[in-house]
């Protein structure tokens, strides 16, 4: 029995110290950001969630949906009496796609590459780095500006360059961050 609590220790303590270098690193990424303050052409969080759920597996999930949650409250809210069910809404969405990105990227990199992999060889690391960056981080691009743009706060003329915007700071940061 104590070893079933240690382990549910151990996962707990990953969840939260995860969902803590997540709202971190992104409070500093989005010093570069582009109103409304959601997309920054740097974005290593997603980087750092990535790496976390495949080296430890999906139960982080959790993790980068509390981090991601947290840091888009962050963003949205000066105080805990502006918060709303709205706030509340966007940051979730949001997480939501990145939880999503985090899964694919996760579950195509073990299918097709194989998981843990040594990346001795040009291909694991290409293939690593397109699944989990390029091609994963369509998702999370994808679903936070319409979650944006849903809740009213980027126009439909801003929707290209948000995504855009969006998805290469999260290619970028799983770039830097993976490895």
């Amino acid at each position: 029995m104590q070893s079933q609590q240690r382990q549910a220790m151990a996962l707990t303590s990953r969840i939260l110290l995860l969902a803590l270098a997540y709202v971190l690193a992104g409070r500093l990424a989005l010093l570069l950001a582009i109103p409304p303050g959601f997309a920054t052409a740097i974005f290593p969080p997603v980087g750092i969630a990535l790496a976390a759920v495949l080296i430890w597996g999906y139960p982080l999930l959790p993790g980068v949906f509390l981090g991601s949650t947290l840091l888009n409250l962050s963003i949205s809210v000066d105080s805990l009496a502006q918060l709303s069910g709205g706030h509340f809404w966007v940051a979730s969405g949001i997480a939501l796609g990145t939880c999503l990105q985090c899964l694919t990227a996760s579950w195509l990199i073990r299918r097709l590459l194989g998981f843990p992999n040594t990346l001795v060889d040009e291909r694991s690391i290409f293939m690593l780095l397109v699944l989990g960056g390029p091609l994963s981080c369509l998702l999370s691009a994808s679903i936070g500006t319409c979650v944006l743009y849903q809740a009213g706060l980027i126009p439909a003329s801003a929707l290209p360059f948000s995504f855009w915007t969006w998805w290469v700071g999260d290619s970028i940061g799983v770039l830097i961050a993976v490895p």
